[in-house]
């Protein structure tokens, strides 16, 4: 059964089920999705974070991860940045995907299952998923999950297009998945949509190292999504060792992409009356204890501008020096790394990396929950 007919027939309010916006134009594909969460938390949440008092060293105001990416423009700057060739990390997570993806493919769960990507990017990683989980699975189904609607259609359209995935097997939902309450809501609905049927969950990109509570986070899909015969695909980004060199490196890989420059601002703009360029950034990167390269990448205001306008037009105190932090990232340590997946309560099943050059690298990862 098509997971449309599924949902419409799981007590689902079926004005939450109706066919995604497509873009014009003869033979635009069309998929299922369901509503948006309750929006009021996360607006609440944004107006709250970039509220916050002076601070000049980029931990005061902030735009997170489940803002970044929202607005055309921004989807759009993102989808280039993945493209630059400059953007190491990126780029390499993407050409060598594939390649690692075959060294673990035996560790995922048992066919037949389904696949929730918890933030698809591009879509470039979930296609090479699907094209190969498809073949042994003719009735996968493909449930992807972010907060930016935006984001979420670009990806998916692309996916519906190249991946030859019949549209009725596509149900994106618009939800923010760092909230709990969301969190419980995909569970409850997996289980209402395919019972005991395993589920392959994907958090691909160094997704999680954007959020300042990443173990936390981890912990969450531990207790409320994972059940046993479900898996957990994560990737991240890793570095060998720590010192300060090994920070300039971190920094340079971010200073060296225009692309990644337009991202960021771009989502500056889209959330404030800010009028940032790609030269108004900067990042710097520190030592997290033992466990990870922390970069954070702020503006700050040199513009004499003393009050900054929030999304309620609201205006809040906006000094000189003041910051608001665009992005945050980790490379994480192979102890930081297992110390985090050991708190989340997570036990590694299949790994596989590779390196993008110097000390740094990429893991991907097939995680169980540590019952």
């Amino acid at each position: 059964m098509a997971v449309g007919e599924i949902a419409r027939t799981a007590g689902l309010p079926s004005a939450l089920v109706a066919p995604a916006p497509t873009a014009p134009g003869a033979g635009a594909p069309s998929w299922l999705e369901l509503g948006r969460a309750d929006e009021t938390a996360r607006f609440l949440a944004l107006t709250s974070d970039l509220s916050r008092t002076f601070d000049p060293g980029g931990d005061g105001k902030r735009i997170t991860a489940g803002h970044a990416y929202e607005g055309v423009a921004t989807a759009a700057a993102w989808a280039s940045m993945c493209r630059d060739r400059s953007a190491a990390g990126p780029r390499q997570s993407i050409e060598s995907f594939a390649d690692r993806w075959r060294e673990i493919r035996a560790s995922a769960p048992a066919e037949p299952c389904h696949h929730v990507s918890l933030g698809p990017g591009d879509g470039s990683k979930d296609a090479v998923l699907l094209a190969d989980l498809s073949r042994a699975n003719p009735d996968l189904c493909y449930l992807p999950v972010d907060a930016s609607v935006e984001l979420l259609h670009l990806a998916v359209r692309d996916l519906v297009r190249t991946v030859s995935l019949p549209p009725d097997r596509v149900l994106s939902l618009p939800w923010d998945f760092a909230l709990r309450e969301n969190v419980g809501a995909l569970r409850r609905l997996l289980d209402e949509l395919f019972g005991p049927t395993p589920v392959l969950f994907s958090l691909l990109g160094n997704t999680i190292a954007q959020f300042d509570e990443d173990t936390k986070l981890l912990r969450l899909f531990a207790d409320e999504l994972l059940r046993p015969q479900d898996r957990l695909l994560l990737e991240v980004e890793a570095t060998t060792r720590l010192g300060d060199a090994l920070a300039a490196a971190a920094v340079a890989e971010y200073a060296d992409s225009p692309a990644f420059g337009d991202f960021v601002t771009s989502a500056l703009r889209h959330h404030t009356d800010l009028a940032a360029h790609r030269d108004d950034i900067e990042t710097v990167a520190t030592t997290e204890a033992d466990r990870a390269l922390l970069v954070k990448t702020s503006y700050r205001n040199h513009e004499g501008q003393d009050v900054l306008t929030l999304p309620n037009r609201a205006g809040v105190p906006f000094a000189p020096d003041d910051t608001i932090r665009l992005a945050l990232s980790r490379k994480y340590t192979a102890e930081g790394l297992a110390d985090m997946l050991a708190t989340a309560g997570l036990a590694i099943t299949a790994d596989a990396c590779a390196g993008t050059g110097g000390p740094f690298g990429l893991a991907l990862l097939m995680l169980a929950r540590n019952y």
